[in-house]
């Protein structure tokens, strides 16, 4: 399908692969961006959270994005993730991935440390005004603890380069309200939605797209609920829509991102445990999670 915009479709959330040794695992890094590719994705949203950014050392991140943008090789939109706390680095960060041909960047609202809402702006405009390619705001508050208000996206839409916001809130009514709202003054905002179980919800409210977890073990299925809605098969969308939120509920019964590297190592597709401190699944709870995947026809 041909896109009107750069921005907008199905972007897996993709993984980071960690080999036996707990470093990067290049080659399989490799291999799973040609997995997602080959799948029909529109773009890839690297070093997020299902690619245990935070986890990750300053040279590793920087490693990721040498292997992303080197593999994809243009042949569709990489928005290379340059959270990191302090305002510094993260400038470091997107300059670098500016230079290795990123498409764009997305920055977290700084964690640890409580931030104000002015602190916030600041820091998007001091990123936003070294690099000349787009910066995407990445709302996270579960993980950050600072859920950003339509007030505050409003402000922010009129820092230079911030082209938009990807929300995994989860909150439909305050994605609807800040879309209503920005798409007033900025009709170019991009809004991607970060909940798998949502996606249909988001396009029908306007979205353009989603960046997702699950899209990384089933990326045809996920694509084809974007495909499926803009072709105006919203029956077929629906349906789609319904199987992946029958995936998204068994994954939710699984510690913390781990189900995303099991289910890949369920269907041949094996690239590493989570990095520590996160837990990997155990045996037991792979064969539990196979099972569960069965019996909803999911493989």
């Amino acid at each position: 399908m041909k896109q009107d915009k750069l921005f907008e479709g199905i972007f897996p959330a993709v993984i980071t692969p960690f080999g036996k040794d707990g470093g990067i695992d290049e080659q399989r890094m490799r291999e799973f961006i040609d997995y997602v590719l080959e799948s029909g994705v529109h773009g890839i949203y690297l070093l997020g959270t299902n690619g245990e950014a935070p986890l990750l050392t300053f040279k590793e991140k920087k490693k990721i994005i040498d292997i992303a943008v080197e593999k994809v090789n243009s042949r569709v939109p990489v928005i290379a993730g340059t959270m990191c706390n302090s305002t510094i680095k993260t400038i470091k960060l997107s300059k670098y991935a500016e230079e290795k041909g990123a498409d764009a960047v997305h920055v977290i609202v700084p964690y640890y440390y409580p931030v104000r809402e002015i602190a916030l702006k600041e820091h998007i405009e001091e990123v936003s005004d070294k690099i000349e390619i787009p910066v995407f705001l990445y709302s996270i508050p579960q993980f950050t603890g600072y859920e950003i208000d339509t007030s505050t996206v409003s402000k922010l839409a009129e820092v230079k380069n911030l082209a938009g916001l990807k929300d995994s809130s989860g909150d439909i009514e305050l994605f609807y309200d800040t879309l209503v709202e920005i798409r007033k003054k900025r009709e170019d905002f991009i809004f991607f939605g970060g909940n798998d179980s949502l996606i249909f919800t988001y396009l029908s409210l306007g979205g353009d797209g989603a960046v997702t977890a699950v899209g990384n073990v089933f990326p045809k299925l996920v694509v084809d609920i974007y495909e499926r809605y803009r072709a105006g098969d919203l029956k077929g969308a629906k349906q789609k829509q319904r199987k992946l939120l029958k995936i998204k509920n068994i994954f939710k019964n699984y510690p913390t991102m781990s189900a995303v590297k099991g289910a890949l190592k369920v269907i041949g597709e094996d690239y590493g445990d989570l990095r520590k401190p996160l837990n990997s699944l155990n045996r037991k709870e792979l064969n539990g999670l196979k099972k569960e995947l069965k019996k909803i026809n999911a493989i």
